[in-house]
């Protein structure tokens, strides 16, 4: 099994780093393509406290974008070089849990003779540890009852549940292929870009493995420069990510079935942003909020989820109209 770690940076040389010293002992990873999203200093092989043998490491690929573009446009461009049959997006700060290694034995062994799109496994996030708990305790609902550390095939009945999981890039190993012909890529704007990839991932899959190993976790620094810290017009840019997946549940055969969970996560999407944002700009971002969901839906689709779902129709209404419901 090859496979190619993808890893947007931007002015975080000590992450990647430390990233870059633990996959000298993952044997697994067959190549390593560090795209740098325009840092102030360059992230290269010549970065301070990176070991000359790991700058040495041939599996390395150092890519640098031209403007910092976000993550997004860095993501795609590992994905266009990429040579592995097989693909993880990773963050620079984030870091490899032991598990990860027995996913890989797994779809290595029996898996291998079994192609899938993507593999979707469990990660921990670095608030966890925080006294308010894990902002991930929800997601545990979403999996299957009967989901196992083995990697299983998700009945395609589950993927409109599963798929309302948090929207996030590096808890997933891909066919490259399987992107690549499917045209699934991030969203080239500086927040919220994996929204698009996780979506039209489930949307378009045929067939997804899942497995409750925990690969990795995912840190989260509650100050700094880091991207889930922005509060300002940035979160705005939502709204491009959010149309490009409509567009794609309409153009699918079984797009109509991820409508309901789609709009449920535009809804809570919206709260947690403008809960975010800076106090000034709270009020015109519920306006664009309200303007997007009144002309983003046809009113077959409306009706559907009013089918389906009498109370979201109803707290959709009330968005629609200035509510809060």
């Amino acid at each position: 099994m090859s496979l190619s770690l993808v890893i947007p940076v931007r002015n975080d040389p000590e992450g990647l780093v430390r990233l870059l010293i633990q996959t000298q002992g993952l044997g697994w990873v067959t190549e390593i393509l560090v795209v740098d999203d325009a840092s102030d200093l360059p992230c290269g092989p010549r970065m301070a406290g990176l070991p000359q043998a790991v700058a040495e490491d041939p599996r390395l690929v150092w890519m640098r974008s031209d403007s910092h573009r976000g993550a997004g446009h860095a993501r795609n461009l590992g994905l266009k070089r990429a040579t592995g049959a097989h693909l993880l997006f990773f963050d620079s700060d984030d870091f490899f849990l032991p598990e990860i290694t027995d996913l890989i034995e797994a779809l290595a062994g029996p898996m291998a003779r079994q192609e899938f799109d993507f593999c979707m496994f469990e990660h921990v996030d670095s608030r966890a540890r925080e006294p308010n708990g894990n902002p991930l305790a929800g997601d545990a609902g979403f999996w299957p009852s009967d989901a196992t550390k083995a990697p299983t095939p998700l009945d395609p009945e589950l993927a409109p549940q599963l798929v309302r999981v948090a929207a996030y890039p590096w808890n997933k190993i891909y066919r490259t292929s399987y992107l690549r012909e499917m045209q699934i890529n991030c969203t080239e704007i500086l927040v919220h870009n994996d929204i698009e990839l996780h979506w039209l991932s489930f949307v378009r899959a045929e067939r997804i493995l899942i497995s409750t190993f925990t690969g990795c976790e995912h840190v989260v620094r509650a100050q700094g420069e880091r991207l889930t810290n922005l509060r300002g017009t940035a979160r705005f840019a939502v709204f491009t990510a959010l149309s490009a997946v409509q567009r794609g549940l309409r153009m699918a055969p079984r797009g109509r079935a991820f409508l309901v969970p789609f709009v449920e996560f535009n809804l809570r999407l919206f709260d947690w942003i403008g809960a975010a944002l800076t106090s000034d700009l709270r009020s015109p971002f519920a306006a664009a909020a309200r303007a997007y969901l009144r002309a983003s839906l046809e009113r077959s689709e409306f009706a559907l989820i009013a089918l389906e779902d009498p109370r979201l129709a109803a707290t959709l209404l009330a968005r629609m109209d200035g509510g809060s419901a």
